[in-house]
């Protein structure tokens, strides 16, 4: 019998998990979508205790069927998580994740420059995603605030730590002291007490024994507090040079690892620390695959569908701006909205299907352009699923102007969580795909870009 990892992550809208033998071959993969789930406009919400429930099922489920002498997870999880609780660890509410809207009124009352304080203290963006604004409106004084990740690793293990990666995220973390922040913590009522401990990406503790048949078999289980879904992302490209990394699911985000935070109030980026000398550098978008999906429901297409419309690249004249969901970078305005420009009695099924895909991928672009502007890079390493189309990657390819990188293993981010919690530098197997110096999006990306303009005034 030999030694495996079990690398869960825990998203916004399912949990995947991988299993890796000792020598990181996939062995197993097993997901579960999230079902409980609380969504208005305002408001979005998760169960815990479904997550907890599954994760359990999950990790039970590979040691009743792998024959293995130890078992270790290492855990992913999604930023921004609020999850408030008692002294004794009774959850108070749902999961609010990033999505979650409440926090809007805080944002708009305060002044700019205690905005701008709160940002240049902190590298979390001014936006209802930064779980500081939502703590404004929601916390309780007395309650323990935690995240999904460090209330996972305490029924776990038994002992409340977060990794500081996450901690990062939470608007609550000084990102010069890499300490919890006095006046973040002042201005929400908290005390440090109220908060996990902080530790980095590679603290491990030995599990409970909470896993049927675990200690029968004699195996023995540990857990690595690992890092945030966006950080693990970027280490599946770890063995490429100048690549910043592109990730597109429900929403998407374009980000580099750097050796300093890179600070612009004007973008609003994100500097998240992972370890020392290694920040996460970039800009999230709330539409991603989204987009896509809410195409598929109102003109019921398919992504089969779309993928041949991304490569049949019909005529079209009609403009998309993609904020379905409100947006963060680069309008950071949660009440916009979508709109569809240009429509007339010659507009097809196909030519609005084809600019609601570009609407998406020039979002992307706007977003790539301005980290351009932040860091160098010169290619781009793409995840997501909507890359395992035929035609969408050559087509945003063609969009950005960049060589992507598109990994060949399945959910790859997960082995991406062990690179950064083991400091280990995989070789990763991708499909290449080159932009096409033939294609040109110029004057349609300058006709989406004005109607930016003409929205926002």
């Amino acid at each position: 019998m030999t030694a495996f990892i079990a690398s869960i992550d825990v998203g916004t809208t399912n949990i995947k998990v991988n299993l890796f033998d000792e020598t990181y071959q996939l062995h197993s993969t097993l997901s579960y979508p999230h079902l409980d789930i609380v969504s208005t406009d305002d408001v979005f919400e998760l169960s815990f205790e479904e997550i907890w429930r599954n994760i359990v099922a999950a990790v039970s489920e590979l040691l009743e069927k792998v024959k293995m002498s130890e078992l270790e997870i290492v855990l992913t999880t999604a930023m921004h998580s609020v999850q408030l609780m008692t002294v004794d660890f009774e959850l108070s509410g749902g999961l609010v994740t990033w999505a979650d809207k409440r926090g809007s009124q805080v944002i708009h009352a305060e002044t700019d420059a205690l905005k701008r304080a709160q940002y240049l203290r902190t590298g979390t963006p001014i936006h209802t995603m930064n779980p500081y604004y939502k703590l404004r409106e929601l916390y309780v004084r007395g309650l323990k605030v935690a995240s999904v990740k460090d209330l996972l690793f305490q029924r776990l293990t038994g002992e409340w730590v977060l990794d500081k990666s996450n901690a990062a995220a939470s608007g609550l973390l000084n990102v010069d002291s890499l300490t919890w922040d006095e006046a973040s913590l002042e201005a929400t009522d908290l005390t440090a007490d109220l908060l996990p401990r902080l530790v980095e990406v590679d603290y491990n503790c030995e599990a409970l024994d909470i896993f049927a048949g675990a200690t029968e078999a004699g195996v023995k289980v540990s857990v690595t507090i690992g890092t945030s879904d966006g950080i693990s992302s970027n280490y599946v490209f770890d063995d490429l040079k100048n690549v910043a990394v592109l990730s597109i699911g429900t929403s998407h985000a374009v980000r580099v690892v750097h050796t300093s935070a890179q600070l612009n109030p004007d973008y609003q980026n994100f500097a998240y620390y992972i370890k020392p000398e290694r920040y996460l550098v970039g800009l999230p978008s709330n539409n991603g695959a989204d987009v896509l999906a809410w195409l598929n429901r109102i003109f019921n297409s398919s992504f089969k569908e779309l993928d041949q419309v991304a490569e049949l690249r019909p005529d079209t004249r009609e403009v998309f701006l993609p904020y379905l969901n409100g947006e963060r970078a680069p309008l950071w305005d949660e009440s916009a909205v979508g709109h569809l420009f240009k429509l007339t009695r010659t507009s097809s099924r196909e030519s609005i299907l084809y600019s609601v895909i570009l609407g998406m991928m020039f979002n992307i672009k706007h977003n790539v352009s301005l980290l351009a502007e932040l860091v160098d890079f010169e290619a781009l390493g793409v995840v997501g699923g909507v890359m395992s189309l035929e035609a969408m990657p050559q087509l945003l390819a063609d969009v950005l102007g960049y060589t992507l990188y598109v990994p060949k293993l399945p959910n790859a981010e997960t082995l991406g969580s062990i690179a950064v919690s083991k400091n280990i530098t995989f070789q990763g197997d991708y499909r290449v795909v080159t932009p096409d110096p033939a294609a040109d999006f110029s004057d349609l990306y300058a006709g989406y870009l004005e109607m930016i303009k003409k929205v926002s005034v």
